[in-house]
This record gives structure tokens, C-alpha cells and sequence, in this order.
């Protein structure tokens, strides 16, 4: 006879491990196809874990993710507690705005910033610890009006057709591109006809998605 106990807590540890490893995967900058190509796992079966539906994994699977994230299998399989929204009642949090060329280093200091210490805020709703504000320039009207603040996400994983923040090499300031992928080969693309659509290279550094865009009457 099947112990219910048992069965729930064999549940629940399946559940933490696909938490965990959408976490690592999102912190890492990484895809699905990417970790099933780093770890060695067939695709198929790393998208079972990832939605739940591994009934036991193997321990060579657990290894092999461990290896790939540099943590251990306990670590792996561990409950991690989620930050908590700055205002989780309304699940709204308060997005520092920073400029083109702030932004490069913002992973580095963004949870550090306060009213006290910082004066351009936007409120929306809750993104990620991490997230911060950009201010349109005025080269991606009319796609984006002047007085338009873009939502920056840096821990989420850029998608085809996303709209990205990158910096080019050699360049003090951030740009915002299009991503193109398809298959191997991905394009950045530009927002207005001026300008000609560019390879992703390595030497290319994505600072962050697009999450969503939000019209201010003040600058």
C-alpha cells in the first residue's frame, strides 16, 4: 500500500525542484535547450522536470543539474524562500529609474537604492527584485512617445521577438534592440529604419528585458 505521506512529500520535493532549477536557469541567463545541451539531459525529460511532471528523478539527472548550476544535489532540492515584494498587500513594488548608461552596472546596485539615497522612482506592478525604470530616448519614437519608462527585468531569460537592452562593445551607453531568433542564428534588431540589424554576438552584453512600458507625463 502506497504511503499518502510519503507520496505527498515525494510531490512536493518534485515541485521544489522545478522551482529551483527555473530559478537557476533565469539567474544564469539560460535557456531550456541550453541547460539540456550543458548538462546532458534530453530535452524531453528536462521539460518534464521542469513542469512537474518527473514522477522520481534520477540521481544522475540531479547530478547533472547540480554540476551545470556549481551547487549541490541538497542545494538542488532545497526549499528557497522567495523575496518578498516590496509591497506584497497590493503586489506593486517602486522601480528605480536609471539612465542609458547607469544601467550597465544596475545588477550591481539596484537593490541597494532608496528614497534616501535615490530620487527617480516609478511605482508598478511587482516584477522582480532586480527590475529597475528606463526613460525612453527620443530615436525610438514614435514606437516608444517621449515620456514613455521602460520596465527592465535583468533575471529573465530574452525570447524571440522580446525587446532587449544590450551594449554594444566599446560604447559607454545601453541600447534597446529586438530580438530575432531563429534556429541558430540571432538578430538584433533596430526599432526605427535608420539603422541595420546586427548579429548577437558574444562580445554583446544583454543587460535586460523589456517587461512592459509605462507612459509618464513627467520626466
Amino acid at each position: 500500500m502506497v504511503n499518502p505521506a510519503s507520496n505527498a512529500a515525494q510531490v512536493a520535493e518534485i515541485d521544489v525542484l522545478a522551482a529551483n532549477v527555473h530559478r537557476l536557469m533565469r539567474a544564469n541567463g539560460m535557456s531550456e535547450a541550453e541547460l539540456a545541451r550543458q548538462s546532458g539531459i534530453p530535452q524531453p525529460t528536462l521539460h518534464k522536470i521542469l513542469s512537474g511532471k518527473t514522477d522520481d528523478p534520477r540521481a544522475s539527472t540531479l547530478k547533472a543539474l547540480a554540476s551545470v548550476f556549481e551547487i549541490s544535489i541538497d542545494e538542488l532540492l532545497s526549499e528557497v524562500e522567495t523575496p518578498r515584494p516590496p509591497n506584497l498587500a497590493s503586489n506593486t513594488q517602486s522601480l528605480a529609474i536609471v539612465s542609458w548608461s547607469e544601467c550597465i552596472n544596475a545588477v550591481n546596485f539596484i537593490t541597494n537604492l532608496t528614497p534616501t539615497n535615490w530620487s527617480n522612482w516609478i511605482i508598478s506592478e511587482y516584477v522582480s527584485p532586480n527590475a529597475y525604470g528606463l526613460l525612453s530616448k527620443a530615436s525610438m519614437e514614435p514606437y516608444f512617445p517621449k515620456g514613455t519608462i521602460l520596465v527592465i527585468d535583468p533575471d529573465t531569460v530574452a525570447e524571440d521577438g522580446d525587446k532587449v537592452v544590450v551594449l554594444y562593445p566599446h560604447t559607454q551607453e545601453a541600447t534597446l534592440r529586438q530580438l530575432s531568433i531563429d534556429g541558430p542564428s540571432k538578430l538584433l534588431l533596430p526599432l526605427n529604419a535608420n539603422s541595420e540589424p546586427t548579429s548577437f554576438e558574444k562580445n554583446i552584453k544583454l543587460l535586460g528585458v523589456v517587461m512592459k512600458s509605462v507612459f509618464s507625463f513627467h520626466s
